[in-house]
């Protein structure tokens, strides 16, 4: 353990500053100010302590230790704090509700959407009649589309309405939150402008980032011109630069349910590429050969330039990073041990953005890197082959084989599946994509001689279409993926316990770990049978958080029933992102009607579930002999309430607006029924109605 400290030392740095974040996260605050007085007397402090006799230095070391752990965790929680704009002064929510308009810049290259021109953008001024401010912050606009729309560039300013609303989560559960997600983003609002509501002063303003973005859209423009199969090209632009708005969802689907959906996500992969080959393409010249630090110092930059094109996502950054660190220990002629570059590209990317701690994508690669670190060695040393087309092959398994060990927690946490046929499609994919990351480099190069660009649009086109066509194959064989699997945050941390233990015990061969190794199984187990126990004897009502749709759900045990179950599966987008999710969440397999009793009629649905009595109402058109006694009544579709109206058909205990009713006019309605002192659930603005009987 020792020697582990010792070869990797960046790591006690490393660790503090990450348990500051994770305080953070878990207590957050806008106050920079009492973890800054904490760094400063820190810092004096361990000053204060290299002035002490040698003795005392050496008897009282440990507090050196401690003050220095104390102020990265400190760092860590300031970082934070700075990182949050709602702690800066200028964040322009501060005082959005005093002006009628804002001045905003596009960051990023708007996105089609069906319906919509998509934007990031950050809000620079606050406008009205008589006054301005200036501010900072983004948002996100969605423009009504039209030609004017569709001509937006990033960077341009333009004048908007202040309709901002806040994004809210919907509540549903086992969804992802988009709301949280964004926040840690500092994006919080959101906004829909209609023709009219927004004008362009004509001004775009440029930057590293839009020159960047600019370079990315040539590149795509290039694989355009050459590569016109819509599935090939997307998959192209994806390999190259990690543009993937253009990927079909059933491709992207079936390359993630057979477990190579990493081939077309920016990595190492593609920054070692970028590196090793501008290097081995310099050390060809004789003269920048004598000059090797010139050499290393251009392929570095030029990977630099790689890596801007792409955006710059936690991925490519970390893997910029660390061959950055490699190609300055070659030219210092020190090799630096991997473990350490890997805790120092991690230091380096939580100082510029700490909350990428908690980002999927930052956490899947820097577990896949620490994997294949560990293990890649001690399973490829399982055997010795001497055929170097087998040892070619053998080194490929077993560097797919180590880099899913640590990773495999975390996909069934996050996507709840995974694929088991990764070896093959790994052996398939890993060389193909290579060979067509080298024909893209190529063509985008080259791109001036235009017989040869043809001939390789058509090759990458075509070796694109024979991968998908392999890759469709495997994953609709029934085997392919194990899917549907449920873990909590908790099964996860002893996911990673165990292999600890294990890893430890099955390396060194130390007998004294393999206890603490089956003591993991055994809680880990019995945390699966609790769950399995719980959903068994689970009652519940759910009233989903539906785009524009009515959602309402029983659910009994492991059976549940849904009224509107055909209406939502016609519909792709709910029954991926909703009914999918939720379900699994609740560990639901079958459909049965029988749960609950029913009836009903074109104006109302009376539903009989557990003791409860719920009303469904579609149409206010009707009255009742007598009043009904309901538990909870649901407003949905065109129902118009009046007060009185169900004053005089019930008597209900709590009311719930659902999603079916547009969101201005559930508003209303929600206004007018708390003024008579109805208990309101408003789904639009509460998000989803979940009641456990």
């Amino acid at each position: 353990m020792n020697l582990f400290w010792k070869e990797i030392p960046f790591l006690r740095l490393l660790l503090p500053l990450m348990i500051g974040i994770g305080i953070y996260l878990y207590m957050p605050s806008n106050a920079w100010l009492p973890p800054f007085i904490l760094i400063a007397i820190l810092c004096l402090g361990i000053s204060l302590f290299q002035f002490l006799p040698d003795f005392s230095k050496l008897k009282f070391r440990y507090l050196k230790g401690i003050g220095i752990q104390a102020s990265l965790m400190s760092l860590g929680y300031l970082l934070c704090v700075i990182h949050t704009i709602s702690s800066s002064k200028q964040w322009y929510q501060h005082s959005l509700k005093d002006f009628d308009y804002a001045l905003v810049q596009i960051t990023e290259e708007p996105q089609n959407k069906p319906k919509t021109k998509k934007a990031n953008v950050e809000i620079v001024q606050l406008i009205s009649e008589n006054k301005s401010i200036s501010t900072k912050g983004e948002a996100i606009v969605y423009f009504q589309k039209s030609a004017q729309a569709n001509s937006l560039k990033q960077g341009e300013i333009i004048l908007v309405k202040n309709v901002f609303k806040d994004i809210k989560p919907n509540g549903n559960p086992g969804e992802f939150n988009y709301a949280q997600y964004l926040q840690h983003k500092n994006i919080f609002q959101s906004a829909y402008l209609k023709e009219g509501e927004w004008s362009s002063s004509q001004i775009v303003q440029s930057n590293l980032s839009s020159f960047f973005s600019q370079l990315g859209k040539s590149t795509r423009s290039l694989l355009r011109k050459y590569i016109p199969n819509n599935h090939s090209y997307g998959i192209a632009e994806a390999l190259l630069i990690g543009y993937r708005n253009d990927i079909d969802h059933e491709i992207w689907q079936a390359y993630s349910d057979t477990g190579i959906v990493h081939i077309i996500a920016i990595s190492g992969m593609h920054m070692a590429m970028i590196y090793m080959s501008i290097r081995w393409l310099l050390f060809l010249i004789p003269f920048m050969k004598r000059y090797r630090i010139l050499s290393l110092s251009v392929a570095i930059v030029f990977m630099w330039l790689f890596a801007g094109i792409t955006g710059l996502p936690p991925s490519v950054t970390r893997a910029a990073i660390m061959f950055t660190f490699i190609g300055v220990g070659e030219m210092l002629n020190r090799e630096i041990s991997g473990f350490n570059n890997l805790a120092v590209s991690a230091f380096c990317l939580l100082c510029i953005n700490p909350f990428w701690l908690i980002d999927i994508g930052f956490q899947l690669s820097y577990l896949a890197v620490l994997s294949l670190l560990f293990f890649y060695n001690k399973i490829y040393h399982w055997f010795f082959i001497q055929s170097k087309i087998v040892d070619a092959v053998w080194k490929l398994i077993a560097a797919t084989l180590a880099a899913q060990i640590l990773t495999f927690p975390l996909c069934i946490y996050y996507f709840h599946q995974f694929p088991l046929l990764f070896l093959l499609t790994n052996l398939i994919a890993v060389p193909a994509t290579t060979i067509i990351l080298y024909a893209e480099i190529i063509l985008v190069s080259l791109s001036w001689i235009s017989s040869l660009s043809k001939l390789l649009g058509m090759f990458i086109s075509t070796a694109i279409q024979w991968l998908n066509e392999a890759v469709f194959m495997v994953s609709k064989l029934s085997f392919a993926v194990w899917s549907g699997i449920q873990t909590n945050l908790f099964e996860t941390m002893i996911f990673f316990v165990m292999i600890y233990f294990v890893s430890i015990w099955f390396i060194q061969k130390k007998k004294v770990y393999l206890p603490y190794a089956l003591l993991s199984v055994v809680i880990l187990l019995s945390s699966f049978t609790i769950n399995r126990i719980q959903s068994k004897s689970q009652l519940k009502m759910i009233v989903y958080h539906a785009q524009k749709q009515k959602a309402l759900e029983f659910i009994k045990g492991e059976t549940y029933y849904c009224p509107d179950d055909d209406s939502l599966m016609t519909n792709k987008s709910s029954d991926r992102f909703l009914l999918k999710p939720a379900r699994l969440f609740h560990r639901l397999k079958r459909k049965d009607a029988s749960i609950v009793q029913i009836q009903k009629s074109e104006e109302i649905e009376l539903f009989q579930f557990g003791k409860k009595t719920i009303a469904r109402i579609h149409q206010t058109n009707f009255s009742t002999k007598q009043k009904l006694d309901i538990d909870y009544l649901i407003l949905s579709d065109r129902s118009k309430p009046d007060i009185d109206w169900i004053k005089s058909n019930f008597n209900v205990n709590q009311i719930i607006i659902d999603s079916s009713i547009p969101s201005w006019k559930a508003m209303k309605i929600k206004h007018s029924l708390v003024q008579q002192n109805f208990m309101v659930h408003d789904i639009n603005d509460d998000g989803a109605f979940v009641l456990d009987l």
